[in-house]
Formats: C-alpha cells, structure tokens, sequence
C-alpha cells in the first residue's frame, strides 16, 4: 500500500514510545516500512512523492507537538498509541487528525519559473485583456481592455494604452492633478490584477475608494463579488481580492505551479534518480 496522491485518505497508528507507525490491524505496508526507515524509496514497488511528502508533514507534526508548540497531543493519559488520519486535498495541501480530532493544515511550497516570476514581480508589461466589454448585470462583470476609454465625467477622461494608463484633464488645480495621477496609478495596478500578472497588494488602501467608486460609475456592484477581465474580485477590509485565493500569487499562475508539483509527486520513487 502507498498514500497514493491527491483526494488519498489514510489511517495509521503512531507508537509515541517507540516513534514508529504500524497500520491498524498490523497488516505490511510499503508506507509504514518507508516511515520506519525499513524500506529505502528507491526498492519500493509503490510508493511516490506523495509518500515523501506525507512522511516529512508527519515528522514534523510529531516534532513541532512533541516540543511545546501547543498542546503535546502525542504525551498523555491515552497511552502510547494514538491515530493518525491524514486528507491529501492538493499536491501543497493536506489535513490531519489525531484521535478522530483534527490538528493540523500543512502546506507545501510550489516552484515558479523564471518566465512565470518576472510575469507576477513586473508592473511594467503589456495588459492581456485586448477584448473590451461593457457592464453585464447578470454576473456583475466587466472587461477594462487595451483602447478603452473612461470619462470621468470632470473634464478628465482615462485611455487604456498597451502598458499604462494615459490620463487627460490636467492642469486644473494641484488637487485635481494629484487625484488623477493617483488614480491613473491605481487604475494600471487594478487591470495588472484583474489580468492576473499581479498581486492584489500592488493596489494600495488609499487608492483602492477611488477605484471602487470608479467601477460604481461603470456599473459594477463592489459590494458583492464581481469580475474584472474574468478575475472573480470581492472587497475584504477595504481591499480588493481575488476570490478564494489563499496563496498570494495569482491564481492562474499558482495552479500552473501546481500542476507541475502534483505531476512531479506522481512519479515512483524507483524512477528518480535519488529516491528520497
């Protein structure tokens, strides 16, 4: 038996006295032997990355309880076997429990490549979305492309160029310039988001009411989720986000990353070169 891979749920028993796993009913099993350094990776006619993974999470969970980092769940009046049930939800997330009582999320970091870095660590390069498309009520959505232009109704009017946004109407008064530089700025960072090439902190807080107040007059209801360029956006705590993601990096390019992680943990260990 091995863990297997993404959705794989598992139960093994964890001896606290002797720091070895067994499965419950003490049957073989090529994980136990990998965890018990009885079987090297490279001999093994099952197990993959995931197993290296899952090991490595369970040594550190048993290391991180074990020396006071919060309650010592492996120590105690339950004797010296516990249960440890682990989910594998991705290839960088996986959940565990203790005694039918879950303790821990762990996650993997996922590799970028040269290409996808410079793609989410530059303000400066060209937007994608070249396709514009007016405000659409049914799904609260709407595309800013390149050519498009925004009246801002003051005499002052924005123009979507390749790689920035070309703002008109200056010379008013300082007040006036101040603000449309501001949100020329913002207006840049919001479509480098919206076309997943960057972070949602390159919208900075002071400018991001301006920008909310700017969708309103497009249409857009900011106070449920919306897309911008077919980015799924809400507003928490008075920022912009990207629905659901929880790791920063842009979700397109995050789940590149993640499939090359996913495909690299599907491969036996007796076909690498190192088993690990």
């Amino acid at each position: 038996m091995s863990i297997s891979g993404v959705g794989s749920t598992y139960t093994y028993v964890y001896n606290s006295t002797t720091g070895k796993l067994s499965t419950k009913d003490g049957s073989a099993d090529e994980f136990v032997d990998f965890f018990n350094g009885d079987l090297q990776g490279e001999s093994s006619n099952s197990l993959n990355g995931f197993d290296v993974k899952e090991k490595h999470n369970i040594e550190d969970m048993i290391r991180c309880f074990s020396s006071g980092m919060g309650k010592d769940i492996f120590h105690g009046a339950d004797g010296d076997n516990y249960e440890i049930t682990g989910e594998i939800v991705d290839a960088a997330t996986s959940n565990y429990s203790v005694n039918g009582e879950k303790v821990l999320t762990a996650y993997s970091a996922v590799y970028y490549t040269y290409d996808e870095i410079m793609q989410f660590g530059s303000f400066f390069q060209p937007y994608k979305t070249r396709q514009s498309k007016g405000y659409d009520p049914e799904i609260n959505s709407i595309n800013i492309a390149v050519g498009d232009v925004i009246n801002l109704g003051n005499g002052c009017k924005l123009t979507v160029k390749e790689d920035h946004i070309y703002g008109e109407g200056y010379g008013k008064s300082d007040e006036n310039d101040r603000k449309l530089n501001q949100l020329v700025w913002a207006l840049s960072a919001l479509i480098h988001f919206a076309d997943q090439q960057s972070f949602a902190d390159i919208i900075d807080k002071e400018s991001t009411p301006m920008l909310l107040e700017l969708l309103k007059q497009m249409g857009v209801d900011t106070g449920r989720e919306f897309t911008i360029n077919e980015t799924k956006c809400e507003v928490v705590n008075g920022r912009i986000r990207e629905v659901g993601n929880t790791h920063v990096v842009p979700s397109s390019i995050y789940n590149n990353a993640l499939k090359r992680y996913e495909e690299m943990l599907y491969i036996p260990l007796s076909q690498r070169k190192e088993a690990e």
